[in-house]
């Protein structure tokens, strides 16, 4: 398991000896007592049959050691469990799903949202933006609600030849939402 925080890298190493799994554009929450907001890093795995949640909650053991609701996931949580707490801290996290398919060199991702973003963060979104340029299949997942086991959400998708301009999409519909309260 890799994890690197700036210069980011190729999302998808084409002989497949590392892939990206996870992304997360921090938030205001320090991470190992250092202030990481707007910074991405990256999780990848030489392995691509290892699952989203060991690779996250790998990280989140070496990394968040003084946070006790991190430290409480375990491997037998949904992915979209573990990807909830981070955005409920404020970080933006993305799912890759590429190699979910390893005939497919197609691109495909999930970003899940927290309720707010930095200044920083939109930066280091749009940084990011720029490494998953030629991923055809983008999903945003924002106003994310957890009642009783189940999640509920805003979702915008982008497909096609410029699928992450739906990041774009969602950077104006956050400044539009902003300006009408």
């Amino acid at each position: 398991m890799f994890f690197f925080t700036e210069p980011l890298k190729m999302t998808y190493n084409e002989d497949g000896d590392r892939m990206l799994k996870i992304a997360i554009i921090h938030g205001p929450n320090p991470m190992d007592g250092k202030d990481m907001d707007g910074e991405i890093t990256r999780l990848e795995t030489e392995d691509e049959h290892e699952q989203h949640i060991v690779t996250l909650v790998d990280f989140l053991r070496r990394h968040y050691k003084d946070d006790q609701n991190l430290q409480q996931l375990k491997m037998t949580h949904p992915i979209q469990t573990a990807c909830y707490v981070f955005t409920r801290l404020g970080d933006v996290v993305f799912i890759d799903a590429t190699g979910a398919n390893p005939k497919s060199h197609v691109g495909i991702g999930t970003f899940m949202m927290p309720k707010e973003l930095t200044e920083k963060q939109k930066v280091g979104l749009q940084k990011f933006q720029n490494q998953i340029a030629d991923y055809n299949d983008v999903r945003i997942d924002y106003d994310i609600q957890y009642d009783e086991g189940f999640f509920d959400s805003q979702t915008l998708r982008g497909t096609g030849k410029n699928a992450v301009s739906v990041i774009d999409r969602y950077l104006e519909k956050v400044a539009t939402s902003k300006k009408m309260k």
